[in-house]
């Protein structure tokens, strides 16, 4: 049984590739919170895999079904911009903000990791079940 056509198991594995890289460059920028002249990195926000997957769409398989209008479903999270000071030298690191992104790489690290186990423990029932 091929796991990798099942796109939530596809989606996981991404995601969990994408915080595993997001980690090392928060790391980075720990190590380097005193180099003169460092800027500060981050990866590109996750939602662009998300946005590339197929929409799920509703279907009205009886009249009295509720509708629901596109223009109610593209709901977007409003990103406000970083403020963090420069150090004098041209440091851009800031120790609270870089610890602030490692904790939430850390929860959503975790949360996803139980996500894709829960879902290969569905699995292996409903692969069990098939053959009993």
């Amino acid at each position: 049984m091929d796991i990798g056509g099942i796109s939530l198991l596809k989606v996981a594995g991404q995601r969990l590739e994408y915080l595993a890289q997001r980690h090392q460059v928060i790391a980075e920028n720990v190590v380097n919170a005193n180099t003169p002249g460092y800027l500060a990195k981050d990866l590109k926000p996750f939602d662009g895999i998300m946005n590339s997957l197929r929409p799920v769409t509703t279907a009205q398989t009886d009249a009295r079904h509720f509708t629901v209008s596109a223009a109610g479903s593209t709901a977007q999270e409003a990103r406000r911009a970083e403020s963090w000071e420069v150090a004098p030298d041209g440091n851009s690191v800031s120790l609270e903000q870089e610890m602030m992104k490692a904790s939430e790489t850390r929860e959503a690290y975790t949360l996803v990791s139980s996500l894709y186990q829960k879902s290969m423990g569905m699995l292996r029932v409903a692969w069990s079940a098939r053959g009993a």
